[in-house]
């Protein structure tokens, strides 16, 4: 069951969702992965038959905590439902360390439910596992149909051994999320305590709460606050219930029979054409006559299902029992199955060079090599939020000492403090520029940071841009009038964005066009303007200043990156990272065009509809 890596501290823990074809295996696990990485932080690995169904499975690697160190990490599959499939169900459910039964509600699936359960059973048996002890949840999915069992019989009909069971709705994602809470709290619980973990320090079961209150944390508030974790089971067979004895066995026996032949003839049950209503008189009968006993064989005078002409199927060897595998690195893939199982599967799908036996070799590696990489960006986000928030300390220490040296400094040049000679006048006018470019570093690599771990959520709102870029022009008026720059404005448009973002995108890229100027021309310039393009907004901020260096062009984008001719030029390299991030933010984007010595165009393309762009803290 599962296995423990010591080298790397992790135990991990195997999850099956198993069920008729088409019951809403998949679904379920694709609901559980959507709350659990809601930007597809980790990624889905599955193979689809052509009926858009799950074939091989679906992987998703959870980090649940830890205990006296280990890492606890569940992984998710889902089998094939489809009766051609057996071997490769029973090759996914080894080494399964819990079960979800996904039972179809519906009327007419009772008989395929029922032979699910037995092919459930039987596979975990073939793989040395217990289907009486195994960790257990079912789901009866599908509740929102017509023509369903009612909820007093479920129990009746499918009450093989004890368990808890949720009524669900696959697709609306109702139910589905709970049941893989209480599924992961007994897995977790079974694990801890089958590895001796946590003996002294915490129990089994307190560790089992512990990760069952992580994941109810992923549900959204109203649900968490009606629903306790005590109170999430929506349909519970308690232990030691009891139902109806005859029709319990008149039916898992049917099932068994239809189960035992289709394995002998190989040969898919034809699916319904219409709902049918649950055999009346099969129940009435198992209540009149005893239980007949078990046959040992698939009954002769049964006739098989109605089906084309087809040549008779290679019948298939029950496989010995496979031992649970332990010590086996998360990597190496080849270890979660037992040879001898891996050497069935093999056959049935034409050996090695079989397509399906490729694909489905070739999609175990990748996902350990998902395995892998979750826990690589699970590290460096770590890292990455260590960072931000070493910036902030820093920033906001270092804010302080500034603060009192332009203090300082300004009383000094105000003659407040006693005169100073033209020696010390500039030598305290050149301090107050080095701390004015020691707090804009310290800004832009917040700010910086900022983008890179949080991203921003903009509040896209009207903005009239001829006001916007006329208060940022009077913040600037002095430093514009310092550096002897000319400003020319033509008439901007009203615009859809966020007012915030858009000032700090035109505040960098002004400050830098007055920034690099050319002092060798006799007048500078910088002009702002606008062009509608279809459905988008382009500005133009254009200068004739010194220009960019062709090798240069790509690289002014990344942080800290400069150009080469602006070494004697103060600046943090920050600026132009940050407007790339903010337009982008607004799903548009941003390139330039520059000759050297000549003047630069910024080109800022904003659509009339903003959309707020997806974020990653890890690139």
């Amino acid at each position: 069951m599962g296995f423990i890596n010591l080298a790397e501290k992790t135990i991990s823990a195997k999850l099956v969702y198993y069920g008729v074809g088409v019951g809403g295996k998949t679904t379920s696990l694709k609901v559980v992965h959507g709350i659990m990485c809601p930007r597809d932080e980790v990624k889905l690995v599955s193979i689809n038959t052509e009926q858009d169904s799950t074939l091989l499975f679906d992987f998703l690697p959870i980090d649940l905590g830890q205990v006296e160190g280990f890492k606890i990490r569940v992984r998710g599959f889902t089998v094939p439902g489809q009766i051609q499939y057996v071997a490769m169900r029973k090759y996914v459910l080894s080494g399964a360390d819990a079960v979800v039964l996904v039972i179809d509600s519906q009327k007419h699936r009772i008989e395929e439910n029922l032979e699910a359960i037995e092919d459930l059973k039987r596979n975990l048996e073939a793989n040395g596992l217990d289907w009486r002890t195994i960790p257990l949840i079912v789901q009866y999915n599908k509740r929102d149909l017509p023509n369903l069992i009612p909820e007093e019989d479920l129990a009746k009909h499918f009450q093989f051994r004890e368990f808890k069971s949720f009524l669900t709705i696959a697709t609306e994602e109702s139910g589905v999320f709970e049941a893989f809470i209480e599924a992961v709290g007994q897995m977790i619980e079974e694990k801890v305590e089958h590895y001796g973990l946590g003996k002294g320090t915490v129990t089994p079961a307190e560790v089992a709460v512990g990760a069952k209150e992580r994941l109810a944390a992923f549900l959204p508030e109203p649900s968490r606050a009606a629903t306790p974790m005590e109170g999430l089971v929506s349909l519970n067979v308690p232990r030691g219930a009891t139902v109806d004895a005859k029709e319990l066995d008149a039916a898992k026996r049917k099932a068994k029979e239809k189960a035992d032949e289709s394995r002998t003839t190989r040969r898919p049950r034809p699916r319904p054409v219409a709902p049918t209503p649950p055999d009346e008189s099969r129940a009435a009968s198992a209540k009149t006559k005893p239980p007949a006993p078990p046959r040992q064989a698939a009954p002769a005078a049964r006739p098989a299902p109605v089906q084309k002409p087809a040549a008779p199927p290679r019948p298939v060897e029950p496989s010995p029992p496979v031992a649970e595998p332990s010590g086996v690195a998360d990597s190496d893939v080849s270890g979660l199955f037992g040879g001898a199982l891996a050497k069935e599967l093999e056959d049935q799908l034409g050996g090695d060079g079989g397509l399906l036996g490729q694909a489905m070799a070739s999609n175990m590696e990748l996902a350990g090599l998902y395995t892998e990489l979750a826990e690589y960006k699970s590290l460096l986000e770590r890292k990455n939020r260590e960072l931000v928030e070493i910036n902030q300390l820093i920033s906001h220490d270092l804010r302080k000492p500034i603060t009192v040296f332009k203090t300082v400094m300004g009383l000094l040049l105000g003659d407040h403090l006693g005169g100073l000679n033209d020696r010390q006048t500039d030598a305290v006018q050149n301090a107050l520029e080095a701390t004015n470019y020691m707090e804009e570093l310290i800004t832009d690599i917040l700010e910086a940071s900022r983008l890179d771990y949080d991203g921003v959520e903009f509040d896209f709102q009207d903005v009239d841009m001829t006001l916007l870029i006329g208060s940022m022009i009077r913040r600037l008026r002095y430093y514009l009038e310092e550096q002897r720059v000319r400003l020319r404005v033509e008439p901007l448009p009203v615009i859809q964005g966020d007012p915030s973002a858009l000032q700090k995108v035109f505040m960098n890229l002004v400050g830098n066009a007055a920034n690099y100027r050319d002092l060798e021309k006799d007048a500078s310039f910088i002009s702002i303007s606008a062009e509608e393009r279809g459905d988008d907004w382009v500005f133009i901020v254009a200068d004739n200043g010194i220009g960019i260096p062709p090798d240069n062009m790509k690289t002014i984008w990344k942080k800290f990156s400069r150009g080469a001719n602006t070494s004697s030029i103060k600046g943090t390299g920050l600026g132009l990272y940050i407007v790339r991030e903010y337009i982008r933010g607004h799903g548009g984007d941003v390139w330039v065009e520059s000759d050297l010595g000549k003047g630069t165009k910024f080109f800022l393309r904003l659509p009339k509809e903003p959309q707020q762009a997806a974020h990653s803290p890890v690139h």
